[in-house]
């Protein structure tokens, strides 16, 4: 073999290395992009169903004719704007079940776990992780911190939620308001909820984006993450028509 012969072989054997490095990382960069399309579809539906769970049993009392059970599905800490990103809701049942989903080991008279007020409270961290706190007691003024504030899902950039109230008392959303904007708690019928979710890994173009999560408006940085917005409404069951 000649030196111009190994030359040119060398050539070809370079453009087909760098084929093949290069058809390696297009498929590292697409599945990189699936995984992370699939972890926020992952989360999405954690959300939903952890907060879908907590609205949908909201105000239940086991005997509506029963004034020792308080008429309540809506707590006394919802605020909205309670981080730079995120509003706070707070959730209450009458339940026989703990915050653990333990069966509640007080018992009545005929042996039965009796129905205890639990609460709970979601709101956003420090960190961006949707974070939630559960109470457990027999009154609104004597609940134990079962499970103390901590973070269920991270990549959280935005955690908004409006409150759908029946203004006639025809069994209708009439309209959806901010936290306390309501003329009257019991007319809450149901929750909506605006979620801006992140990525863990830059596997996007790091392009500048806004969103605006239900009204508000949040200027996401160039970081390269996939961001996508969930606007989801859940009804609060008790009040369902």
């Amino acid at each position: 073999m000649t030196l111009i012969e190994l030359l040119i072989a060398l050539a070809l054997a370079a453009f087909l290395v760098l084929g093949l490095v290069q058809m390696v990382a297009a498929a590292s960069a697409a599945d990189g992009l699936q995984r992370n399309q699939a972890q926020l579809l992952d989360r999405a539906r954690f959300a939903m169903g952890i907060l879908g769970r907590a609205v949908r049993q909201a105000g239940y009392r086991p005997e509506p004719w029963n004034s020792a059970y308080a008429d309540g599905a809506l707590g006394e800490a919802n605020l909205d704007g309670a981080s730079a990103s995120g509003d706070r809701l707070e959730l209450r049942a009458w339940s026989d079940r703990n915050c653990f989903d333990n069966r509640n080991p007080d018992r009545d008279a005929d042996g039965r776990p009796r129905f205890y007020l639990r609460e709970s409270r979601f709101d956003l961290t420090v960190d961006g992780s949707l974070a939630h706190t559960c109470r457990y007691g027999p009154a609104a003024d004597s609940l134990t911190t079962q499970i103390p504030r901590q973070g269920l899902l991270p990549g959280v950039e935005a955690f908004q939620i409006l409150y759908g109230e029946d203004a006639d008392s025809d069994g209708n959303i009439d309209g959806w308001v901010r936290a306390g904007q309501w003329a009257d708690a019991r007319r809450v019928l149901g929750v909506r909820f605006g979620l801006l979710l992140a990525s863990d890994d830059a596997v996007a173009e790091p392009l500048n984006a806004s969103f605006e999560v239900l009204g508000t408006a949040l200027q996401a940085p160039a970081d390269g993450r996939l961001r996508r917005l969930f606007d989801f409404a859940l009804a609060i069951r008790s009040r369902a028509g």
